[in-house]
């Protein structure tokens, strides 16, 4: 009851908007002019650019939140993950092995961000797609505005704006006189970031722009490296000779399970000093995991010619990116108090209880390089029409190493991405537009997109299987004819139309990949640990060591036609009512292709993974107000998706095939025979791949609410509220995948096949991801007026978002159809529901009367709130993502 009168309400109150804005409208006309204060207390108009042309952000038929330079920077914003709070129905993880945002918006995401999967929300850099999802990490700085548009935008922003797309504009040079800042930061963790900008005019016509911005961090982690580990090349002699505390395995000593119960450690070499049990060594904070080291810059100029036919702008951008990168850590508030019998707490196999820690073997390594170059041309053919051209292009080159198990499984394993991964890609829009003056607005054009993706890397497991991926040449190509126009059907009443013809191409040639196993030869061997070591650790870098590839050559096509109406109503002044009914839609992929030989007999198995396109089908109702005097600002939006075909990547088993693989025992552990080597015999194994599948249908509704408010002078609030439910509404006939290991008490073998009718499950009525149906933010920001000695601001800023789920599985709605071995206190300890949560952030600045400088002092994440945004349970124990704690410094910057 209380969810349908919240529901209820919520739409009374965006319904009542129009009848308080008509009454506002007269009362205005009644009352006497507003005073100098009262004009004082109107909130600045804002310009944004949601129809690919300038316009009122109060005056555009679109649920859009437009962040300016001041807010980000009050905000502490480094990088597009870090606007997530700032935006209705917005939320941004991290996919640490790919070192990637997952971004997710009214319950929209992709989770596939390897170069074969595209993203569900599109970034675009002033204007431009911005295909790979990790050149969404690089700095922010320097920009004019962000635009987050909610809603398919598949009319004019074309492929993978399924459910809204989020615009990074830099500011542009300005020709009206030399300017420049510099800026820094330092805080907790030993955190220094500085930037700045030079505006500089060459002359009246044209002028440059250069900016750039550092940031380096320690690690927030408590790290540790671990010689007890199967692979020791990467470690340091220090670390090799730390303390012998047991002289084998299995006598309970020691805090992680590589030293209390390790199955392999007593015969894993002929080195016996190398078998003892040894203590864990810190790590440095300052190259771990989790730290930050990167840097950008950017030149951009403006060409403006005094005859006015045209203005041209021209970006260049570096991002650098040489830190250790993150993995996934253990939630050990979730874990806290689980007795033994259901495996224990973090206490129990990890040297505290606490989540920011890591025990690991394998350095963490990433290396992003990427290259931006875009030009706006705007070229006014005639005094009714104008041309529009823009170019992009950006260059990824990507390398990186993460320890994979992290010290929680006696197997070992790790995952690279060498030197030569990458993405390059292309594109082009010519737009020809009418002028804004007439009573029918027009744009139309055509959209031209080239990719080309390069994977080198491998997964490790250093006892036996490794996989190499070598895809030389994944391509997309893609192409568009757009065109939208809004007709003034009378003096207030406007209508729009839009359509899209979008054509799509993606292909593999030449991709291979590579096997390398104990069984054909081509890694050391069970317990050959010593022979491992003194292996260099790029040895498996090289594909010619490997024993057998597979082709993965694969090639699909895809055509769509994407469509807008809607109507818009002014119903005063200050009043506008819109709607629309519009589409979206996001590629099918061909997936990776496996070619598997049989070890007994020697036959050949393909398998595919294609998957199909997603489509959505919104309609929206929608107000924006604005009332006393201009001095607030509402905008609600209520609206309903229908979501088909939703593309879901993870790991899972595509099949079987026999392989020549050691027997276990009840524990899992190789039964080793009288040569001490273990005992070997043809198996039927699961086929393991990350791939993706289509489910069926969902359905997507909401209600949001927007405001800013001045009531007065020198006092501003501003934030939302948002109400959304997202749910599987078609039946999902799937395989239960989320830790059935544990929660089935099952062998990895029975776990991942796909033929085990005991993990046959419906996921009808779960709900979609990193969606909390209440979610809220309010900011207040005072500013108190010293006289001549200047001005103090003070900002304050919560955000809270309700109970929401971090993978689709929902756990807890299946404790009763599903036949868990465990009990349901076990299951509720690895539950993939995250709880409610609230972030307080606050500033406090000081800045003279000419506000030629400032000082401030600020704090995120005060109530050091811990926050997980992404799930990858395995074994019984809750892993993922997770926000940083509690942060805190000072920062002063100069304007000249």
């Amino acid at each position: 009851m209380y969810k349908l009168n919240a529901i209820t309400l919520a739409i009374l109150l965006a319904g009542a908007m129009p009848v308080m804005a008509q009454q506002s409208a007269t009362d205005s006309k009644e009352s006497p002019q507003p005073t100098t204060a009262e004009n004082e207390k109107a909130i600045e108009v804002i310009s944004v650019t949601a129809t690919k042309r300038r316009t009122k952000l109060m005056e555009t038929p679109v649920a859009i939140t437009a962040l300016s330079e001041a807010q980000l920077r009050q905000s502490g914003v480094n990088n597009i993950r870090d606007i997530a709070d700032l935006v209705p129905g917005l939320d941004i993880s991290t996919a640490t092995d790919q070192a990637a945002p997952v971004i997710s918006m009214r319950g929209v995401r992709s989770t596939n961000i390897t170069e074969l999967g595209d993203p569900a929300v599109g970034v675009h850099l002033d204007g431009i797609y911005s295909p790979r999802m990790q050149g969404a990490l690089a700095l922010m700085y320097d920009v004019e505005r962000v635009e987050a548009l909610r809603g398919p935008q598949g009319t004019l922003f074309g492929r993978n704006s399924t459910v809204g797309s989020i615009n990074v504009i830099s500011a542009k040079p300005d020709l009206s006189g030399f300017s420049g800042n510099l800026n820094a930061e330092a805080g907790r963790f030993n955190s220094k970031n500085v930037g700045g900008f030079l505006n500089i005019p060459i002359n009246d016509e044209f002028a440059i722009r250069v900016a750039a911005k550092g940031l380096k961090r320690d690690s927030y982690l408590e790290g540790y490296w671990d010689p007890n580990q199967y692979d020791t090349r990467h470690l340091s002699q220090e670390v090799l000779n730390a303390p012998v505390i047991s002289e084998d395995s299995y006598q309970g000593i020691g805090s992680t399970v590589t030293q209390r119960e390790n199955w392999w450690i007593d015969a894993a070499g002929t080195d016996p000093e190398a078998q003892r049990v040894r203590a864990l060594t810190p790590a440095n904070k300052k190259d771990f995991y989790n730290n930050a080291n990167e840097h950008s810059f950017r030149i951009s100029a403006l060409w403006q010619p005094a005859h006015g036919l045209f203005t041209n702008h021209t970006v260049f951008q570096q991002y650098v990116n040489n830190s250790a990168g993150s993995l996934d850590l253990v939630n050990c508030d979730q874990l806290r108090g689980r007795p033994q019998e259901y495996g224990g707490d973090c206490s129990s196999f990890l040297p505290s209880d606490n989540t920011y820690q890591a025990v690991v073997n394998v350095p963490g390594e990433l290396n992003l390089d990427i290259t931006y170059l875009r030009n706006t041309l705007n070229y006014n053919l005639s005094e009714e029409l104008s041309l529009v051209w823009q170019l992009g292009y950006e260059n990824m080159d990507r390398s990186s190493q993460q320890d994979s198990e992290v010290g929680l499984d006696p197997w070992d394993g790790a995952i690279y991405f060498l030197k030569g991964t990458g993405a390059t890609s292309y594109s082009t829009e010519v737009q020809l537009q009418s002028d804004e003056f007439g009573d029918f607005v027009w744009i139309s054009g055509i959209n031209y997109f080239y990719e080309k993706t390069t994977t080198l890397g491998y997964y490790d497991n250093p006892m036996d299987d490794k996989a190499f991926w070598d895809q030389p040449d994944r391509s997309t190509k893609a192409y568009a004819l757009f065109g939208q126009g809004t007709y003034k059907l009378t003096d207030k009443l406007h209508g729009t139309l839009g359509y899209r013809y979008s054509n799509e191409t993606k292909q593999d040639k030449g991709g291979r990949t590579y096997r390398c196993s104990n069984a054909d030869g081509c890694a050391p061997g069970w317990f050959n640990r010593t022979v491992l070591s003194n292996l260099p650790v790029d040895y498996f870098y090289d594909p010619a060591i490997y024993a057998s590839y597979f082709a993965n050559d694969n090639k699909g096509q895809w055509q769509n036609h994407d469509f807008r109406l809607g109507l818009d109503y002014n119903l005063s002044q200050d009043t506008m009512l819109y709607s629309y009914l519009a589409s979206g839609f996001k590629a099918g992929g061909i997936g990776d292709v496996f070619e598997v030989v049989n070890d007994r007999t020697g036959e050949v198995s393909r398998f595919e993974t294609q998957f199909d396109p997603e489509k959505v089908l919104t309609l929206e109702l929608g107000a924006k107000s604005s009332f006393l005097n201009n001095s607030l600002n509402l905008q609600a939006a209520l609206f309903y998706t229908d979501y088909k075909d939703m593309q879901y990547a993870s790991v899972g088993s595509i099949g079987n095939v026999e392989r020549l693989s050691p027997v276990e025992d009840a524990n899992g552990s190789p039964i080793l025979g009288p040569d001490g080597m273990p005992i070997l015999e043809f198996q039927n194994k699961p086929v393991i791949a990350y791939y993706t599948q289509n489910v069926p249908g969902s359905t997507i509704k909401g209600l949001e609410l927007e405001f800013d408010w001045k009531p007065y002078a020198n006092g501003r609030f501003s934030g939302y509220a948002t109400w959304t439910q997202a749910r599987v509404s078609e039946d999902w006939i799937t395989k239960w995948d989320f830790d059935p290991e544990y929660l089935f008490n099952l062998s990895y073998e029975e776990s991942m096949d796909p033929e085990n009718n005991l993990l046959t499950t419906n996921l009808k009525g779960n709900d979609l991801a990193m969606t909390p149906r209440l979610a809220a933010n309010i900011s207040y920001t005072h500013s108190l007026d010293l006289g001549s000695y200047g001005f103090i601001h003070g900002w304050f800023n919560w955000s809270w978002k309700g109970k929401s789920y971090t993978t689709i599985w929902n756990l807890d709605k299946h404790l009763d159809d599903m036949n868990f071995a465990v009990s349901d206190e076990a299951a509720l300890y690895i539950s993939d529901k995250r709880g409610a949560y609230s972030m307080l952030n606050a500033a406090l600045k000081y800045e003279p009367q000419n506000q030629a400088w400032y000082a401030e002092v600020f704090v995120s994440n005060a109530t050091n709130e811990l926050v997980q945004y992404w799930n990858n349970t395995g074994k019984g124990i809750p892993k993922g993502s997770f926000g940083m704690p509690r942060y805190y410094g000072v920062r002063a910057g100069f304007n000249f």
